[in-house]
C-alpha cells in the first residue's frame, strides 16, 4: 500500500531531508499493512485538520494507552503519513497511535499550527474511547517541528483549556529532536535559525511565546527530551537549555541521546528495540 493522494508539497532542503521524508514513506507504507488504519477522521473542517488513528491490537481493560504524535518537516513540509511506521511496535504493546496533521507554513504562522494541534490532542481526549483509547492515558509528542508544537501546546495549555480540555489531563510529553527554544537572538542572515523565524512568526518578537522553554511551570507533565548526537546544534542547545530549566524547577523529565543526524532517530522509531520507542512503551505501559 501506498499513499497516492497526498498533496504536493515544495522539496525539503536540505537532501538529506529529502530523503529521510522519502524513506519514511516508504516504511510507513510498509506499515499500513500490517496495522489498522482508521484515515483521514476530521478534528477540524479545514481539509489540514485529520487525523489518523492507528488502534491497539489488545487494548488492556479500560482502554489502551494513547500516543498522539505529530510529524515534522520544518513547518513548512510533513504528512501525518510519515508518522505511520511507529504503529506496528506500539500498538503491539497495547497503544494506540494517532497521527494528526496540521496547517503548514508560510501560509500559517505558528499561532494557527499551535491552534491545530491544541485541537487535535483535544478531540482525541474526547473522542479516542470510540476507538478502543483510555483519555486517561494520553501521552502527546512530535518530531522536530511536530515535537516544538506539541510541547507548546502542552506546556502554554490555553488552547487546551478553551477546548475544555485540563492540561494535565496529558501524562507525558514526548518531543523528539524538537527545538524547543526558538528565540535565537544571534540568527545570521541565511541560516537556519533565520528561517524558522521567517516561515513562523509574524515579528521577531514573538520568538519567546513560541518557545516551549518559556512556558515551563510546576503543574507540567512528565517530559522526555531526546535528540540525537549529531543533531542540529539549535536543537541540542535548546534541549539542553530545556532539560536545564526543567532541573531548577524539579519538574520530573528524563533525556536521551540517540545515535545519528536529525532524522535518524525518527526512522529508527519504527523498530520496538530502539531506545526512544523502547522507553516510550515503558513509559505507557506502566
Amino acid at each position: 500500500m501506498s499513499f497516492p493522494d497526498l498533496r504536493p508539497q515544495p522539496p525539503l532542503y536540505p537532501q538529506v531531508a529529502e530523503d529521510y521524508a522519502r524513506r519514511a514513506l516508504e516504511l510507513s507504507a510498509a506499515a499500513v499493512r500490517q496495522t489498522e488504519r482508521i484515515a483521514d477522521v476530521p478534528y477540524g473542517a479545514l481539509a489540514e485538520q485529520r487525523l489518523d488513528v492507528y488502534p491497539a491490537r489488545a487494548p488492556q481493560p479500560g482502554g489502551s494507552a494513547v500516543l498522539v504524535f505529530f510529524h515534522g518537516g520544518a513547518w513548512t513540509n510533513g504528512y501525518k503519513e510519515w508518522v505511520a511506521l511507529l504503529a506496528p511496535p506500539l500498538n503491539a504493546a497495547g497503544i494506540t497511535l494517532v497521527a494528526p496533521s496540521y496547517r503548514l507554513a508560510p501560509a500559517s504562522k505558528w499561532r494557527d499550527m499551535l491552534d491545530d494541534c491544541s485541537a487535535a490532542i483535544a478531540w482525541v481526549h474526547a473522542n479516542i474511547h470510540r476507538h478502543g483509547g483510555d483519555p486517561r492515558r494520553m501521552a502527546v509528542g512530535g518530531h522536530s517541528a511536530g515535537g516544538h508544537l506539541t510541547s507548546l501546546a502542552v506546556l502554554q495549555g490555553e488552547g487546551l483549556r478553551a477546548r475544555g480540555m485540563p492540561p494535565a489531563a496529558i501524562v507525558a510529553c514526548l518531543p523528539l529532536c524538537a527545538p524547543l527554544d526558538i528565540r535565537y537572538p544571534d540568527a545570521q542572515p541565511g541560516s537556519g535559525e533565520e528561517r524558522t523565524h521567517q516561515m513562523i512568526l509574524g515579528d521577531r518578537a514573538e520568538a519567546a511565546s513560541a518557545s516551549p522553554i518559556c512556558h515551563v511551570h510546576d503543574a507540567m507533565p512528565f517530559m522526555l527530551l531526546a535528540h540525537a548526537r549529531d543533531d542540529l546544534p539549535r536543537i541540542v542547545a535548546g534541549n539542553e537549555s530545556m532539560a536545564q530549566a526543567l532541573r531548577q524547577r524539579r519538574c520530573a523529565h528524563a533525556t536521551l541521546l540517540l545515535d545519528g543526524d536529525h532524522f535518524a532517530p525518527a526512522i529508527a522509531a519504527g523498530d520496538a528495540q530502539s531506545p526512544w520507542t523502547a522507553r516510550v512503551i515503558q513509559l505507557l505501559r506502566t
